[in-house]
């Protein structure tokens, strides 16, 4: 049997590109949703403050708890940055460089991140990932992290080939990890915490803008001041297609990665996918605004 077919060199290094470049995009994504549940923990005790009286008093505010959001950034920052680590190395490989390791004993550091992760994700959301799924994404990250070291020690440089085959479970792995940590499907994982954020602080701002407009007190120029503010402060709320396009972009590695492996035909095409995946990402995240 002959060796295995090489994958398009350039595929290979505009694949790591994109890779790399999905990190912030993500980042970016996660910032925006970490900013709107604060902001709806704020109005909530704002609200119940101002109909109530409840809440706390002056001199007493404290910066709202980091939610789900926050939490499953603090997965996806160390799961993206062992992939940033792969695709250094996978773009070395395309250009014909030697392999340089500046990552030595980093897996081991990113996976107890992306565990500390895990935990913080199922307390703020309920999301438990399964263990399996839990286990083959840490020994991923590890892997992907460390692989730049591994690689630098040996004497012959591998093949791309070679390369992208001890690279494909690994990604798989993590891809997976992520997927179960944001939520395949609206009502689940973050997303589904996300969403049901977004669905109280509708109800609690509808109660609220109902108990003005009954209040003989408030004059009609307050009544209008009180309605622009609580609609522009929505205005910079993320879209729920923000996490959804995390799913997209997530698909799009694994699928781009794959054709990869194979050397498939559609590997340039899977690529090209992987592009615009995270090209838009990046602008949902600049210009997301509640529809």
């Amino acid at each position: 049997m002959g060796e295995r077919a090489e994958p398009p060199a350039s595929a290979s290094l505009r694949f790591a590109q994109a890779l790399d470049q999905a990190q912030e995009a993500v980042d970016g994504a996660v910032d925006r949703m970490d900013s709107f549940e604060r902001m709806a923990q704020r109005e909530d005790s704002a609200i119940a403050f101002a109909v109530g009286g409840r809440g706390a008093p002056a001199g007493h505010f404290t910066a709202p708890p980091a939610g789900a959001a926050e939490a499953a950034g603090r997965v996806m920052d160390p799961a993206f940055l062992a992939l940033g680590d792969y695709a250094h190395v996978l773009a070395q490989a395309a250009s014909g460089q030697p392999v340089r390791d500046a990552t030595v004993g980093n897996g081991q550091v990113l996976a107890r991140a992306a565990a500390n992760g895990l935990a913080a994700v199922q307390a703020a959301s309920g999301t438990p990932v399964l263990e399996p799924v839990r286990q083959a994404g840490l020994a991923g990250i590890t892997a992907l992290a460390d692989l730049p070291g591994v690689l630098a020690a040996q004497r012959e440089r591998p093949s791309l080939a070679a390369l992208v085959e001890e690279g494909q479970p690994h990604v798989v792995a993590v891809i997976a990890m992520l997927r179960a940590v944001v939520g395949a499907e609206p009502g689940l994982g973050t997303r589904g915490a996300i969403r049901a954020r977004h669905e109280g602080l509708d109800a609690q701002q509808a109660r609220f803008l109902a108990a003005l407009r009954t209040d003989s007190r408030i004059g009609v120029a307050e009544r209008y001041s009180i309605f622009r503010s609580v609609a522009e402060a929505r205005d910079n709320d993320p879209a729920q297609g923000n996490l959804a396009s995390i799913i997209d972009l997530l698909a799009a590695i694994e699928q781009a990665h794959a054709a990869l492996a194979v050397s498939g035909p559609d590997a340039e095409g899977r690529v090209a996918q992987l592009e615009l995946a995270v090209a838009r990402l990046s602008a949902l995240t600049e210009g997301s605004r509640r529809g």
